[in-house]
């Protein structure tokens, strides 16, 4: 019999074992209609692997001896938790599923819009300061249930239907993060540069001996938040005013360009 440290992991891993089964029901009955955990957004997560440089590239990892093998598999699929690399300490990278906790505005919204995709339910529109961005909801996190109801094959307005249907308080969801984001802080020069060269948010270059590369910022990555502040659909102007103004220290969320690409045309 397994143990669980607390009662939150035991009922997250019962509500994992629930989406997996509604995954094996619901190929048996339509093998097309569902994707595997191992999916997002219908890419598959398998055939991406980390290079030695520690890039997330697409392709199967290499073999053969002496070659280590990193495969997102091998992160992507955990039940609970947060999970980081052995670069821990340079960024934090998710790929768990946490508990969310929602409650209703004056207006009686939780300010989120969801869509269905490949059968999934992700998070489309994030209201700023809404209920649901306090509770960290953001655009492209998967939610894998609601008040328990696990939403395996449910439409984005069957979810909106379960929220509106909830209790004014302690909406409780099941939320996976989006796949292979980190987040780093990185320290402004002297000068108030962060050490990096920005284009439409992505990052082409990075500054040697600057804080973005002591603290393992890569390049070919999509700058998605800033001190926890959605930047998606930003122009680089507005963006670059908002890192000006930022303090010393910056927050940067980034995800790799091959998962933002995937996630804004889907």
């Amino acid at each position: 019999m397994s143990l669980y440290p607390t009662f939150e992991e035991l009922k997250v891993d019962g509500l994992m074992q629930a989406q997996n089964q509604a995954l094996i029901d619901t190929q048996h009955n339509n093998p097309d209609a569902y994707t595997a955990i191992a999916t997002y957004m219908g890419l598959d997560l398998n055939n991406f692997h980390y290079n030695e440089f520690g890039e997330l590239v697409p392709g199967p990892p290499p073999s053969g001896p002496g070659v280590p093998v990193t495969s997102p598999q091998q992160v992507a699929v955990c039940a609970s938790g947060t999970i980081a690399t052995t670069n821990s300490s340079r960024g934090e990278i998710k790929h768990g599923v946490r508990r969310a906790v929602l409650c209703k505005d004056t207006m009686g919204k939780v300010g989120v819009q969801l869509v269905d995709v490949d059968n999934g339910v992700f998070v489309s529109f994030v209201r700023t300061g809404s209920p649901a961005a306090m509770a960290g909801l953001r655009f492209g996190d998967q939610i894998l249930s609601i008040c328990d109801r696990v939403l395996a094959g449910h439409s984005g307005s069957k979810a909106m239907e379960l929220i509106r249907k909830g209790p004014d308080n302690n909406i409780e969801v099941l939320v996976r993060d989006r796949p292979f984001e980190r987040t780093i802080v990185i320290n402004k020069s002297s000068s108030g540069d962060l050490g990096v060269s920005i284009d439409d948010g992505l990052i082409k270059a990075i500054h040697k001996d600057s804080s973005a590369a002591r603290n393992g910022l890569l390049t070919d990555h999509q700058i998605v938040e800033v001190d926890g502040q959605n930047v998606l659909g930003l122009k680089d102007k507005q963006l670059k005013e908002l890192l000006q103004r930022c303090g010393g220290s910056v927050r940067l969320t980034v995800v790799p360009y091959s998962i933002y690409k995937h996630m804004i045309k889907r």
